[in-house]
């Protein structure tokens, strides 16, 4: 997977590390083909301004894929609050009329509401390798990924790591009923993301 260099940040450059708050939110999405020019033109002109204007949220990336589902957003938040109260969830539950029109020609959706478990590295990736995982123990898990992050980062080429837990199913919005019915609901438990500056071979 590989960034489309799509990517919105508020803080100065020179302070930018690998991931900025507490809290993401991971959307994995596959417009119809046949939206492209439709779902880019509203990504760039309405999306991004309306989501950037939610306070706490600090910087937005998506990210391309060769294969299906071709495109994995990730949301980064102060906290966890700012994606479950206020102004996010005032946008989710009043959808824009382009918003209206495009989501529901998603083949694929999956989102989760994360909380950060583990966070390495002082980069951002052009390339990315994003695991969704669902593990018998939490516990167990969160160890691991405690261990495995920070040791990713030294590896060539890779330039950040982090790992999610999602919080308990999200509320049912507007916006998110308007792409349920592209794929089976599959919930986000776990998740790991390694950022590198070249795909691995």
């Amino acid at each position: 997977m590989r960034s489309d260099q799509t990517s919105w940040l508020r803080l100065p450059r020179r302070r930018r590390m690998a991931l900025i708050g507490g809290a993401v939110l991971c959307v994995w999405h596959d417009p119809d083909p046949a939206t492209d020019d439709d779902y880019n033109e509203w990504y760039r002109l309405e999306h991004i301004p309306e989501r950037m204007a939610v306070p706490g949220m600090v910087r937005m990336r998506r990210y391309r894929s060769e294969g299906m589902p071709r495109y994995f957003a990730l949301y980064e938040a102060r906290d966890m609050s700012v994606l479950t109260t206020g102004v996010y969830r005032d946008q989710l539950a009043n959808p824009t009329a382009w918003t209206k029109r495009l989501l529901p020609t998603y083949r694929f959706a999956q989102r989760g509401l994360c909380d950060v478990v583990a966070n390495a590295g002082t980069g951002v990736g052009g390339h990315a390798l994003v695991v969704a995982m669902q593990p018998k123990s939490d516990e167990a898990m969160a160890a691991w990924a405690k261990r495995i992050v920070p040791d990713l980062v030294r590896h060539p080429h890779i330039v950040a790591a982090h790992a999610w837990v999602a919080t308990k199913a999200e509320p049912m919005s507007s916006t998110t009923a308007l792409s349920s019915g592209s794929s089976a609901r599959r919930p986000v438990e776990w998740v790991l993301m390694v950022e590198a500056t070249a795909p691995s071979g």
